[in-house]
């Protein structure tokens, strides 16, 4: 599928998407190396919650912030500011929502990709928003609060030169962020069909970052780039005359959410705090605001995983 010019950021986003109501990404640090990042949203926070912020427990409670791992370099989800330090995005809006709710603080700890699950089995971060994939394999081993449900594109440069498909990639080298569905469900289950045309798979090339798999394509060292939908349509939007996306559509199989230590006692209040910013209307302002409407929930599940 092909993006122009013309068509508002918002309608080529529900375009692409087919109004489905969210999975996986990437960033580029990890915690032991990285200083927290500071993330303003605009308008006032919302109330304090005494129900929910009683739920908390009480080492949060005492410590008064959640920490928490998220990408840094996924937008519209999140990047950086302007001003070098601030983050801005759905996610760092949802989080300061929700730590309003509870009565606290986030501290925004940048961490790779394939180091944020690791980051909550060590308990080096509480909680983790960073588009991340709510799967029953992670299930395994971390839990999640569900806000919102993706799908796939392929970027390529203007024009598409190979005519890659993202749902048929044969023989080209297309980047992925490291840890991704992307990487790991979708790309390699086009070995089979691609083998049976008589073709090679695609190659997979794995980066640590988004921005890191964008330049390799603009740097022709690859031929497309895999990601979720909305950080791509992003760049087209930002960058019309270099790039377009290809579909079709992948939906995504799972939704994303916050994902916490297994057995931690936040995902209850977290959960809960996601579903009153449902009720109340919040939720769906930060969608409008960041231009995601097509991701939304009805929503917030624990472990909602499909598959």
């Amino acid at each position: 599928m092909r993006q122009t010019r013309s068509v508002p950021r918002l309608s080529i986003l529900a375009l692409s998407l087919g109004l489905i109501s969210v999975t996986s990404c990437g960033l580029t640090s990890s915690p032991s190396d990285t200083k927290p990042a500071s993330a303003e949203t605009s308008g006032p926070a919302p109330a304090r919650d005494e129900t929910l912020a009683a739920m908390v427990p009480e080492e949060i409670k005492k410590a008064g912030v959640i920490r928490m791992a998220i990408n840094p370099a996924y937008p519209p989800f999140v990047s950086v500011g302007s001003d070098g330090k601030t983050l801005e995005g759905l996610e760092p809006d949802l989080a300061n929502s929700v730590a309003a709710m509870l009565g606290l603080k986030i501290e925004f700890v940048p961490t790779s990709f394939d180091a944020i699950i690791p980051a909550l089995q060590a308990k080096s971060v509480d909680i983790a928003m960073s588009s991340i994939g709510d799967t029953k394999a992670r299930e395994q081993i971390v839990d999640f609060a569900t806000y919102y449900h993706n799908g796939t594109l392929i970027l390529v440069k203007k024009g598409n030169p190979k005519n890659i498909k993202a749902n048929l990639a044969c023989g080209a080298s297309i980047g992925v962020i490291r840890g991704s569905l992307q990487q790991t469900t979708f790309l390699p289950s086009q070995t089979e069909d691609c083998t049976k045309a008589g073709l090679q798979p695609p190659v997979v090339q794995a980066y640590q970052d988004g921005p890191q798999a964008q330049l390799a394509l603009q740097s022709s060292r690859i031929e497309g780039v895999m990601l979720d939908a909305p950080p791509l349509l992003d760049i087209v939007q930002k960058n019309p005359e270099a790039f377009e996306t290809v579909g079709p559509l992948l939906k995504n199989p799972n939704p994303g959410g916050v994902a916490f230590t297994k057995g931690s006692a936040l995902v209850q209040p977290i959960n809960a705090a996601l579903n009153k910013l449902i009720e109340n209307g919040t939720y769906l302002k930060s969608l409008e605001k960041w231009n995601l409407e097509p991701i939304q929930i009805d929503k917030s599940e624990i472990n909602g995983a499909i598959s």
